[in-house]
């Protein structure tokens, strides 16, 4: 009997062990203080199982970055321990980067094998040595190191680099020049497609989205989902977050929770929580008056002196339960006031060029044509200007060649990417009131909605944070009563709760939207229309970003022709024919709806077609049909690829 309970104590034991050894990672209890008095985590504990993908979410300044530092070794905690299981490797993006490095960017992303390099040099060394001596002992290390080169992937990993470098957005051209050479954004690509190839044991990421454009984010997600490492990744792209994450770690208050599943799942289960949270306090507090009345109404009273006394002992044992935690207020933004009213075209360029001396055209003949009320959005691959363009809407540039004007009675407010317009050297006050034109106790109530409060309003624009100066930027934005906003990456720096007020509000604006987005999440809700700017001109894509994402799909090119699309074909079964034939026809009717797109487009394009107004009206409702239907085919299609696969076809 004591051998069998024996081993079955052992047994569990080994159980034990192998789920400790699946962890990688395991925070318990971290305390962290900031300036020695405020205290940024109050006992945050996390584990972190080998593979796990995470995504750690909670507003700006709640100390997700702090965290993540404690976790790398960075920084260490005032309190609570940081185990790394069996010696775990933590691999983290460098926040130095590569200023003054000489070495190329090929060579930088390499150096991530450099044990596979290794190994490399040796069977060419090996090689050369059976030619002289192919003994026994000579063959069989060859043998081995050849066989422990293919495990590890040393047939594939210059390929893999390749594909890497490609995929963040580097020509082949590029692969030889110096990292240093490259801009803040790109190193901190290259930065970050070494640490993945590397594969530690995990992964802490810290915003990886910024300076991606959508080619290299939907890279980035591929990647992280296959990833052999564990991954804890920080991030305000929703998107991302869906894509990747299989939990979610919330930072508030200093402390963490969990939610299984990705970041649509967070959001649903925490409000269930928070609900059922709320009504447990409301019966809690019920509850707590109804014996305090009981109390105070009889505890003098001779007859109930007992009971009151037994209810008062009642009430000290019983524990208080707290409401969910709104957290801090959120931002105010209202975009729903009346604006003048613009005339029909807001917006356009007719044949627009530009590039800079001695160079070739970054622009040649753009046209774009913005109606009122227009929610455009301008996407592109990072590089291709779009910058440039909407500088060219603002008139901040002049186009080489061709046409840009604004529409009648249009009253323009561009907020640049990088925020230059805002005076470094005011205070936020002052900046304000020079902007809006409103005097101080306006402008400081203003400030107020947009989280700027007492001192706040005294400080420095150049000493704010890069979230601070957006939040400023659209105080300003909000009472310019601007008919049309051209906004570049309008979601920057905010965090989440910012940027769903900020879509909330746009939601509600009565004028015209002009925009460049990386923010997938932010483009679904808003934009109406999509503009792709590509190989130096721009495509139309009349509708929203599901409508984009399904359009590109059935236009992916190989050599310059449209990819080779199913076909019905001799040996197929049943099944697999009648899914062929129904691609066949779906296909068909998207080809001849897309003719049609295309031949509107050029119409929509001229400027003459708006001087005819019911050829215009016969035109946008044509464009409006086309739309729906495209968007049914388009759907149809998507399903029928998905027979397609299950069925192999």
């Amino acid at each position: 009997m004591e051998l069998a309970r024996s081993g079955r104590n052992r047994t569990q034991l080994l159980r034990l062990g192998n789920l400790v050894a699946m962890k990688v990672l395991i925070a318990k209890e971290i305390v962290k203080y900031h300036g020695g008095d405020l205290k940024i985590l109050s006992g945050a504990s996390l584990s972190v199982e080998a593979g796990e993908k995470i995504g750690l979410v909670g507003r700006n300044g709640a100390g997700k970055t702090t965290l993540l530092n404690v976790l790398s070794g960075a920084s260490e905690p005032n309190g609570g321990s940081v185990e790394y299981v069996a010696g775990s490797k933590v691999g983290v993006t460098s926040q130095s980067l590569y200023v003054g490095s000489e070495r190329s960017v090929e060579e930088e992303i390499l150096s991530a094998f450099s044990s596979l390099i290794e190994r490399e040099a040796e069977l060419e060394g090996l090689e050369a040595k059976i030619s002289e001596d192919p003994s026994p002992a000579v063959l069989e290390r060859y043998g081995r190191v050849q066989s422990e080169f293919d495990r590890d992937g040393g047939y594939e990993y210059r390929a893999r680099v390749a594909s890497t470098l490609s995929s963040l957005g580097f020509d082949p051209d590029d692969w030889k020049r110096p990292v240093g050479s490259f801009s803040g954004g790109e190193q901190s690509r290259v930065a970050l497609a070494k640490l993945l190839l590397s594969e530690p044991d995990l992964v802490l990421l810290d915003e990886p989205t910024n300076h991606l454009d959508l080619r290299a984010i939907e890279w980035l997600e591929g990647f992280v989902k296959n990833a052999k490492s564990a991954v804890l990744v920080v991030s305000h792209d929703r998107y991302f977050l869906d894509a990747i994450s299989e939990s979610i770690v919330e930072l508030d208050d200093g402390k963490l929770t969990r939610y299984t599943g990705n970041y649509t799942k967070y959001v649903s289960e925490k409000k269930a929580r928070d609900e059922q949270l709320a009504r447990k306090a409301k019966a809690n507090s019920e509850r707590r008056e109804q014996l305090e009345r009981f109390i105070e109404k009889n505890r003098a009273k001779n007859t109930k002196a007992k009971q009151a006394k037994s209810k008062q002992k009642l009430l000290d044992r019983m524990e208080k339960v707290e409401g969910p935690k709104n957290g801090k207020r959120g931002m105010k933004l209202d975009l729903s006031g009346e604006t003048s009213r613009a005339g029909r075209v807001v917006l356009e360029m007719e044949n627009a060029t530009y590039g800079y001396d001695g160079g070739e055209p970054l622009l040649d003949e753009v046209q774009l044509v913005v109606e009122r009320g227009e929610r455009v959005a301008l996407l592109g691959p990072n590089g291709t200007g779009k910058s440039t363009l909407m500088r060219l809407a603002t008139g901040e540039l002049e186009p080489r060649g061709g046409i840009v004007r604004l529409g009648n009675n249009v009253v323009a407010e561009y907020q640049d990417q990088q925020l230059a317009r805002l005076e470094g050297t005011k205070t936020v006050l002052e900046e304000t009131m020079d902007a809006t034109g409103l005097d101080a106790p306006e402008s400081r109530e203003l400030l107020g909605a947009f989280l700027f409060s007492g001192d706040d309003v005294f400080k420095k624009v150049s000493s704010l944070s890069g979230g601070e100066k957006s939040r400023l930027s659209l105080a300003e934005i909000v009472v310019s009563g601007a008919n049309l906003l051209l906004l570049d990456e309008p979601t920057n720096n905010l965090d989440i709760p910012a940027r769903e007020a900020l879509e909330d509000a746009l939601k509600g604006y009565r004028g015209t939207l002009f925009f460049i987005s990386h923010d997938r999440y932010f483009l679904k809700k808003i934009a109406t229309r999509i503009v792709e700017l590509d190989n130096k001109k721009l495509r139309n894509y009349l509708g929203g970003y599901d409508y984009y994402r399904a359009h590109r799909r059935l236009d992916v090119k190989e050599g310059g022709r449209k990819a080779p699309r199913r076909r019905v074909r001799p040996g197929l079964n049943g099944r697999q024919n009648i899914v062929a034939t129904r691609l066949v026809a779906v296909e068909g009717e998207i080809d001849a709806t897309e003719r049609r797109v295309a031949k509107l487009e050029k119409e929509l394009a001229t400027s003459e077609l708006y001087a005819d107004g019911k050829r215009s009206r016969e035109v946008v409702t044509e464009h409006r049909q086309l739309k729906g239907l495209l968007d049914g085919l388009y759907n149809d299609w998507t399903e029928l690829m998905q027979e397609a696969e299950e069925v192999d076809l």
